[in-house]
């Protein structure tokens, strides 16, 4: 067994080398460039968009390079020292030992460090159904699977199922909706994009409808199954004909390496941190799709598997290694998405988040134009504000239209980060011209009326 001791520099280990795995060794590099930095990756390529892949599976990305941020070779040139196709199979706190399997050699070396990130991100949960081994079936996790589904593609496929109406399934039924391929897609829950309000994800519903999406909610897989060569999906309440399969009906967070440690994890399996993303061993810390984040709305720690909240945490980890002081308040569970020509936004707490928590709250939904109503292509945007009856602090937002609509969540999102009200809000200075909005903003509009 190969062995990596320790030497007389301080000795950071990564495990992981995406969102903030890389952000993190990219950070401590610049605050201490005497800092030996090893990074270990059970993949092959680094520092890639996931959020990009299905653009580079619709073919707007044309080149799937391009998605990658840096090479391994970038990394090196930094002092930053990388093992692909690596993959960590043990942890010992207490001798601050990781074991580490070289996949392609089938040896295992043991690393010391001084401190260790995991960073290993999450896995697609896969149906236990019957069927479930066919070869056609595919989940879009990593950079190499954007790669199988395009290839797959090619082979003439014409009819597609999605199983699972997250964010991921919707983005690649955008995807192969540019395609022009027959898509179905099948969600369990009673809407598309659970993590809105229905009466949000309605109109996104509707568009994708319109776009002759066959939109099927409230309703479960049961089977997967070839019938004279032809693969079908079969739920409780219809048969789908499925050249493809997708599945996105979440993700588990990679952890179980840690099973044997002292790490203290949530329910689902993501690491409990604090806000220096310290888990509960000390010198061990965590980030990205496999630990939970603070979330400033609900004041508490959640499982929100994003990469904007990755590569801050990875910046947060490198600050705590060097006993910096970070600014990080958390997160408020900021999202977006684009769904064929419509775009939907959401921050802070939805209406059923505020249900949930028992939150006093009220909501007031506006609707208006994007901008001037008489420059060309102005287009309908609804903005639905929950808010605090009480001190009329806004607590969360949700947006839906068109073209240049949805970004305006950014607003919302600093608004409820500085504890602002919808009285403050409705009388802020935004920038107005007609190309870009109206003389009152659809968001003050909605500020504006919350009583």
């Amino acid at each position: 067994m190969l062995e990596l001791e320790r030497g007389d520099l301080m000795k950071t280990v990564i495990i992981g080398g995406v969102a903030a795995g890389m952000s993190a060794a990219s950070k401590l590099k610049r605050l201490d460039k005497n800092n030996e930095i090893f990074v270990f990756e059970k993949g092959n390529v680094l520092s890639y968009g996931a959020c990009g892949m299905p653009y580079y599976i619709s073919g707007e990305i044309t080149n799937a390079k391009k998605l990658i941020a840096r090479t391994k070779k970038d990394f090196e040139d930094k002092g930053i020292t990388v093992f692909t196709k690596h993959e960590v199979i043990k942890l010992n706190e207490l001798d601050k030992q990781i074991l580490v399997r070289d996949l392609i050699s089938e040896k295992d070396i043991l690393v010391n460090y001084d401190n260790l990130v995991i960073a290993t991100g999450a896995s697609p949960i896969k149906l236990q159904i019957p069927g479930k081994d066919l070869t056609n079936i595919f989940s879009l996790s990593e950079y190499e699977d954007a790669l199988k589904i395009k290839e797959y593609i090619n082979n003439g496929v014409k009819d597609i199922v999605i199983v699972g109406a997250g964010f991921i399934g919707v983005e690649l039924v955008e995807a192969f909706n540019t395609l022009g391929l027959h898509i179905t897609l099948i969600e369990y829950n009673d809407q598309i994009l659970n993590l809105f309000d229905k009466d949000i994800t309605d109109y996104l519903e509707d568009h994708l409808k319109e776009n002759q999406i066959n939109v099927r909610t409230k309703e479960t897989v049961l089977e997967y199954k070839i019938e004279n060569g032809v693969t079908y999906v079969l739920t409780d309440k219809g048969k789908y004909k499925a050249d493809m399969i997708i599945e996105s009906v979440g993700v588990r967070p990679n952890t179980k390496f840690t099973s044997n440690t002292s790490i203290k994890l949530a329910k689902n399996g993501a690491i409990i941190v604090d806000e220096n993303m310290m888990t509960s061993v000390k010198d061990i810390y965590s980030g990205g799709d496999c630990s939970l984040i603070f979330n400033k709305a609900l004041n508490q720690n959640t499982y929100i598997p994003m990469g904007h909240n990755a590569n801050k945490q990875g910046r947060i980890i490198a600050q705590s290694i060097m006993n910096e002081e970070n600014n990080f308040e958390g997160v408020l569970g900021t999202t977006v998405i684009k769904v064929i020509n419509m775009e939907a936004a959401k921050t802070g707490l939805t209406e059923k988040d505020a249900i949930k928590i028992g939150a006093s709250y009220r909501t007031v939904t506006a609707k208006g134009k994007n901008h001037a109503g008489y420059y060309p292509n102005a287009t309908m945007t609804t903005v639905k504000v929950i808010y605090d009856p009480l001190n009329y602090k806004i607590l969360g937002a949700e947006i839906v239209g068109y073209k240049d609509s949805a970004i305006r969540i950014d607003i919302f999102a600093v608004a409820i980060h500085a504890g602002l009200t919808t009285k403050q809000l409705g009388f802020i200075d935004l920038a107005y011209a007609p190309p870009f909005a109206s003389v009152w903003d659809i968001t003050q509009v909605a500020a504006n009326i919350a009583k």
